[in-house]
Parts: structure tokens; C-alpha cells; sequence
């Protein structure tokens, strides 16, 4: 995208960048922020898109990311391509140091494969040689110094180092401590110059001492004295220290021949993880506006839905803000805004252009996902007062060579914003000029969004089919914007309204509605009375979603209720129908014993089959009776569960009361005096009033429960009895999250930890806390 008339400056765009620097880990990755220019080539800048938008998901629902140490060592692997350069100890030390964070973040994509594509396709020639990374830090400590073990001559140069350091200091000991006796010596230390060891004698006594001088003090009362006798072993540590130097200069040689091998992958290396680092920075502002990536170029619509100003949600928390929903499709090429001042028509002007820019970018931006946006290769932005006196310039005169650059640049994929256009001048003429202006830009086809309080573009827009009015709201009772855009409907100035609302003199105000003109009057009382009945409209649209919906709850309420009520009546029914067979049964034995007794008696068998036969139908009638009971029970009610309704355990007695929605598919019921966690699928609403509860045992009461426990300091069976009461606790008190802290060290904790927490049955997962959760040095467990 090119950039004319500072467009980037006007919409600071800097900010945002600043911000998103602020979460980068390297220079590399400052670097690319630095230099950003939004693109203009779509199949890039979905790509850029949709990398961060794995980042993001890879910081969100991964473990933590292994970007650590990326040192800026491109200047350093450059000066080692040099023949016969050697480089230093510390330069070494920061190639080993990035090389093992690119070692790691490679081995966490291959973990990984096939999870992340985009990043994956980054780091297709990312090669890390684990050689080189292991011999520059088995030969350099952490301090940048080389280590005794990096050769077996270094080993035994410094240890015969040693051991004439230790010979040198008995000797010069005993020197002294004869000295001292005689109160020669100045002080009983051993001190050094020039690299040898002294001691210091008082001047007086500097000839009584045979030896070398090698310096005084300050005040001239004390020189240091190396003696004859010791002249020799301090001439042997010096020349093995040169002989040190010799073999660390060789080592260190022999580790820049292996960077200079190398140079190529490093530095192939050292850019992909500035672009890691950029595309972590742009996920991590993503996150923290609650970002998403949009839908760009897409038949050149433009279409923000649910759109905030990046900068006002650095300065203000999100629901003080009102969103923005703006579109200019079906033709649309050109929108006009009106509305009050400090209404928000610059904010929304500004807004369509900065995240314009993020979006090219390929930075998220705080809107829908459904958010489209179109692909623009220029864009002019012309807002601000920029008179100048050095070039005698006024503001009209400058915002009118504005126009003109901008009329002899544009093009159809340019982006046009222009603030309060033809302003500043006669209002007639300016109006006229604007229209022109418009009509021009709308026939090349690029987009333009302009602010103004011109009444003549209002019907200038009504006019022309593809330009679009559009107006900021105001609040008719309050006279104070609402920042909420309405699309289709011009705005009002409200100019008069204002001055009456900042209690000017009402003769004054009258007047200047009779001076304003009956046709000007009536147009903008037309615009009044639309607004108000909006507004109006839209508040009844809202009372009636609202009431609609308690409606809607009521009806399914009464439902469940009624279904209840059904059911009950069945079961008492069911219950009657059981009594019912108990006494026919009971009648059919005694029926029974009397046809025995019958028949013993001599009864004809014509009698007997008369009195089974009514027996047999009795029961028939029963049974029928029963089953068709069963087929007229109406169903169990499948209203959605809520919270506040009184639920049963299905196939079981107990009863609770829904106390939250853990999630989706569990939610967190009330059982007396313990809190469950129960699948939806197995729950069913009651309205029994009677509360048969899982488990009647009272539970202890838990008070100033803490949600994480720091175990830094604790060795390993300690800190698992420390987690085994700390994880009772917790789910006695209903808590789903809780932290642990063990710090990084070494790790030996955070295993045990882990290892611990893998085969307890109270923990459903665990996982490293993220880089805004204590990263490395903090567990994550859900209960």
C-alpha cells in the first residue's frame, strides 16, 4: 500500500505499533515492527493473517512456547565469515544461547506436526546443527568465559597456574610475617600489580628489602615490593599465562571456523524466528483486544461489524466504548457522515482507515470475524488544520491542495478519507466544490468516506446511487451524542440544540432559528423528528425482544409445569390401578377357594364356567385399562436446563438446584451441602419440593480459600503433601482452577509435580501456565 499525504501519522498508526512491539522478545522481531508497510497482495496478506491466527491458537491451547533467548548475533556471525577473524567468548556465547531456543522451538514443532501448517511451511528450511550449539557450550560457561574442560592443554595450563600461585603465596607469606615482625610491612596482605604478586612495605625500610619496586601509593607512604626471591616463580605465571591466552585464542578460532561453516543457516534461522517473534507479538495483541482476523477482499466490500478503535481500548475498557457497524456494499462506493460535533464522525472515519492498515498488515483487528474489508494500493487521508505561515498557507489553501493531490493520484483500489471537506470557506461554495469533488471520486470508484456539516451533501448523497448517507446519533432527551452510526439516515449538527442546552440567551436562540430559514428549518426538523422516532422505534424493537423472550420462557415453564403435573397425575392413576389388581387378585383366591368349595359341593359345571368367565373379564378390563394409561402419559419435557432450576438426577432419587454452567455440556448443581459436577444429558427438571440429596454428611466450612499454592523452596515429598491437602481443599469448595508455583530451576520440581498430578484422580488436565500466567514456573490444573 503506498502512503500519501502522511496518512500512516494522521491515523497513528504508530501507536498501535508501538504497542504491538511491546510484546516482542528480540530486536529481530522489534525490527519487523519497525518496518511494517501493509501489503496490497491479498493471497499475502491472508496468509499473514491466518499465521498469527495459529499463533494465537498455539498460545491459548498449547503449552508454553519456547522463545527464551533470541540474541540479536547477525553482526557476530557476519564478522566470523572475515579469514583469520576470531571471534570473542561472549559472541560465542550468544550464537550457543539463540542457537538453543531455535533448537527448542524446532523440536516443539516437531512434536507437533501437521497442528500448525502455516508456521510449519516458516520453518520448512530452519536446520539447527545440535554440533555446534554443544561445542561452543561445553567450551564457554554462562558468563562468556572459556572453561578449563574446553581442552586438555587449557586444563593443564591452568592447573600449573595454580599450583605456582599457591607455591608464590606461601613464599610471599612467610616474607611478609618476617617483615611484620620488624614493622616493615605497611599492612599483612598480598596484593598485585601489573599482573604479579607484592607486598607493601613502608618507604623507609625500601632499600632494606632486596627486590623490585613496582609502584607507591597515593600518599607516597607505602611501596610495593616484589622480592628477589619470588622474581622467578611470578616470571613462570606469567609466561604460562601467555601460554594461556595462546590456547584459549586457539579454541576460540577453532569455534569461529565452525560459525563461519555455518554463517548461511544462522542467519537463515536468525530471520525466520524474528518473523516467529513478530507473528508471537501479533498474536499476543490479538489476544489482548479480543481480536480476530477478517475477511479482506472480498468483491471490494466494505463491511466492519462490531468494530472498536484500537487506541480507545488502550485508554478505556471495552464496554465504555460503542462499537462501530459500518458497511459500504451493493454499489456503495462513497459515504457521507454528519452528525454534532465531538459526536464521532472523525472516530469513525479514523477507524475504517487504522484498521485498514492492521488488516494489510496482517495484524487482527478488534472487530467480528465476519468483518470485510477491501484491498487498497493507495490511500490519501486528509484531516487536521496544516495551514503554514513558512509557505503562506491557510488552511483552506492547504486542504485544497490536498483535494488536489488527491484528485490527481486516486485510482479505483485507493482508499480516500477526508475530514470537514470544503470547509472553512463560504458554505455555498464549499458545498458546491465538495459535490464536484465527490461526484468525481465516486466515478473513479475508489472509496471515500468524508465528514462534513455541508446540508447540501446530505441531498447530494440522496441523489447519486452510489453514495451512501450516514449519520452519528444524538440523544434527543439528553442532547449528548450516543457515538452510535446509523447507515442510510444523515445526522443533524444539532448546533442550535447545543447552544440552548450551554443555556445561551433564549431571544438569541429564537432568533437564530428565524434568521436560518423556514426551508433550512424544516429539513432539519424533518431530520429531528426521524431520529427521534429511530430512536423510539429501536427502543421499542428492544422492549419487545426483551418481552418476547420472558413470554417465551413463561410458555416453556407452564409447559414443563403442565407435563409435571401429567405425569404425576399417572403415576397416582398407576399407583390406584396396582391397588386396583392387588384386591382383584385377592378376590380372584378367594373366588377360587369357592369354586373348590363349590365343586366339592356338588355345583353344576355350567355354574362354575359362568363364575370364572367374569372373573377372566374383570381382569381384561383392568389391563386394557392400564395400557392405554401408558399410552396417553405425556413425555418428560426437553426444555434447555437453566440456571435456578430445581433438577433430578435421572434413574435416582437426588435432587439439587442448577447453580452454574461449568460448560456446554456440565453443569455445577447444588446438592445440600455438596456442590456436583453432572452431565446435562443426565439431569431432568422436577418441581418436587422435597430435597433428596445425594449425601446428607455436613461438610466442613472453608473459609479464605486460596486458588494457587507456592511450593518454591519445598523439596519433592513435602511439596506433594503440601498439593494433596491444597487439592482436597480446593474441591471441597467447589473450585474447577487453581494454580501451583514451583519456579523453573532445574525443573526437578515441576516433574514431580507433574508426575503427581498425572495419576490423581481429583485433576482432569494440567498445563504450563501461559506467558501472562507465570509461564514455565506455574502449573495450571483443572479439578
Amino acid at each position: 500500500m503506498r502512503e500519501h499525504l502522511h496518512s500512516f501519522d494522521k491515523l497513528e498508526f504508530e501507536k498501535v505499533l508501538h504497542q504491538i512491539q511491546s510484546y516482542t522478545h528480540s530486536e529481530l522481531g522489534k525490527e519487523h515492527v519497525r518496518t511494517i508497510r501493509p501489503l496490497s497482495d491479498v493471497a499475502r496478506i491472508r496468509t499473514a493473517l491466518d499465521r498469527v491466527s495459529e499463533m494465537k491458537l498455539l498460545l491459548e491451547g498449547d503449552d508454553a512456547f519456547p522463545m527464551y533467548d533470541i540474541l540479536d548475533v547477525r553482526e557476530a556471525v557476519q564478522r566470523a565469515s572475515i579469514e583469520d577473524y576470531v571471534l570473542h567468548a561472549d559472541d560465542l556465547r550468544a550464537i550457543s544461547r539463540t542457537m538453543h531456543t531455535a533448537l527448542g522451538i524446532s523440536n516443539f514443532f516437531v512434536r507437533r506436526k501437521g497442528r500448525y501448517p502455516l508456521i510449519e511451511e516458516l520453518m520448512r528450511d530452519f536446520r539447527v546443527d545440535p554440533l555446534l550449539e554443544h561445542h561452543i557450550s561445553q567450551a564457554i560457561d554462562e558468563d562468556g568465559q572459556v572453561k578449563d574442560s574446553a581442552s586438555k592443554e587449557l586444563q593443564s595450563i591452568r592447573r600449573q597456574i595454580q599450583e605456582y600461585h599457591d607455591i608464590l603465596r606461601k613464599n610471599l607469606e612467610r616474607i611478609l610475617k618476617s617483615l611484620a615482625e620488624k614493622d616493615w610491612a605497611q599492612e599483612e596482605i598480598i596484593t598485585t600489580r601489573e599482573g604479579r604478586m607484592v607486598i607493601p612495605i613502608k618507604v623507609e625500610y625500601k632499600n632494606q628489602i632486596p627486590g623490585f619496586i613496582h609502584s607507591s601509593s597515593a600518599s607516597g607512604a607505602t611501596v610495593f615490593v616484589e622480592p628477589t626471591e619470588t622474581l622467578e616463580l611470578n616470571n613462570e605465571i606469567r609466561t604460562l599465562h601467555f601460554k594461556e591466552l595462546r590456547e584459549i585464542e586457539k579454541i576460540l578460532r577453532g569455534l569461529t571456523g565452525e560459525v563461519r561453516a555455518a554463517r548461511q543457516q544462522i542467519l537463515q534461522n536468525m530471520a525466520v524466528l524474528g518473523e516467529l517473534d513478530f507473528d508471537l507479538a501479533k498474536a499476543k495483541y490479538s489476544i489482548v483486544i479480543l481480536g480476530a482476523a477478517p475477511r479482506v477482499g472480498v468483491n471490494g466490500n466494505l463491511r466492519l461489524l462490531e468494530a472498536y478503535h484500537p487506541l480507545l481500548l488502550q485508554k478505556h475498557k471495552r464496554s465504555e466504548i460503542m462499537p462501530l457497524t459500518l458497511e459500504l456494499t451493493g454499489g456503495h462506493r462513497t459515504l457521507i457522515i454528519t452528525g454534532p460535533n465531538a459526536g464521532g464522525k472523525s472516530v469513525a472515519m479514523k477507524t475504517v482507515g487504522l484498521l485498514s492498515l492492521l488488516a494489510q498488515s496482517g495484524c487482527h483487528i478488534p472487530a467480528s470475524p465476519e468483518t470485510e474489508l477491501p484491498i487498497c494500493s493507495d490511500i490519501f487521508v486528509d484531516m487536521g488544520d496544516e495551514q503554514s505561515i513558512e509557505h503562506d498557507l491557510s488552511s483552506f489553501s492547504s486542504h485544497l491542495q490536498n483535494l488536489k493531490l488527491i484528485c490527481d493520484g486516486v485510482n479505483a483500489s485507493s482508499l480516500v478519507l477526508i475530514d470537514e471537506i470544503a470547509s472553512g470557506t463560504d458554505p455555498q461554495e464549499g458545498a458546491a466544490l465538495a459535490s464536484a469533488i465527490l461526484e468525481f471520486l465516486t466515478e473513479t470508484g475508489c472509496l471515500t468516506i468524508v465528514t462534513t456539516h455541508h446540508g447540501m451533501l446530505k441531498t447530494f448523497a440522496f441523489e447519486n446511487p452510489a453514495v451512501q448517507n450516514g449519520g452519528m446519533e444524538f440523544d434527543q432527551e439528553t442532547l449528548t451524542p450516543t457515538y452510535r452510526f446509523r447507515a442510510g439516515v444523515p445526522g443533524s449538527s444539532y448546533a442550535l440544540e447545543m447552544a440552548e442546552r450551554m443555556m445561551l440567551p433564549k431571544q438569541l436562540i429564537e432568533r437564530s432559528r428565524q434568521l436560518k430559514g423556514r426551508e433550512s428549518t424544516k429539513l432539519e426538523d424533518l431530520l429531528l423528528d426521524l431520529e427521534q422516532q429511530s430512536q423510539e422505534l429501536r427502543a421499542a424493537v428492544e422492549q419487545n425482544r426483551v418481552e418476547t423472550a420472558s413470554s417465551r420462557r413463561l410458555k416453556e415453564d407452564y409447559e414443563v409445569k403442565l407435563k409435571l403435573v401429567q405425569r404425576e397425575l399417572r403415576d397416582a392413576k398407576s399407583q390406584a390401578m396396582l391397588e386396583g389388581k392387588r384386591i382383584l387378585e385377592d378376590a380372584n383366591t378367594l373366588v377360587e377357594r369357592t369354586i373348590l368349595q363349590i365343586r366339592e359341593s356338588g355345583a353344576s359345571k355350567e355354574a362354575v364356567r359362568a363364575a370364572r368367565k367374569e372373573l377372566v373379564d374383570r381382569h381384561s378390563e383392568y389391563s386394557g385399562a392400564e395400557k392405554a394409561l401408558e399410552e396417553a402419559s405425556p413425555s418428560i419435557p426437553t426444555r434447555p436446563i437453566v440456571v435456578g432450576d430445581r433438577v433430578r438426577i435421572k434413574s435416582t432419587s437426588a435432587r439439587g438446584e442448577v447453580l452454574a454452567m461449568v460448560d456446554e455440556r456440565t453443569l455445577l448443581v447444588l446438592m445440600g451441602n455438596l456442590k456436583v459436577k453432572v452431565a446435562t444429558q443426565d439431569l431432568e427438571i422436577t418441581l418436587d419440593k422435597e430435597e433428596k440429596f445425594l449425601y446428607r454428611t455436613p461438610m466442613p466450612e472453608i473459609s479464605n480459600v486460596q486458588r494457587e499454592i507456592d511450593l518454591r523452596g519445598l523439596f519433592g515429598d513435602e511439596a506433594i503433601a503440601q498439593i494433596e491437602k491444597f487439592l482436597d481443599t480446593a474441591m471441597l469448595s467447589g473450585l474447577t482452577r487453581v494454580d501451583i508455583i514451583h519456579g523453573k530451576g532445574s525443573g526437578a520440581l515441576r516433574k514431580r509435580v507433574a508426575e503427581f498430578l498425572k495419576h490423581n484422580p481429583q485433576v482432569k488436565s494440567f498445563r504450563l501456565g501461559e506467558w501472562n500466567e507465570g509461564g514455565g514456573g506455574v502449573t495450571v490444573v483443572e479439578l
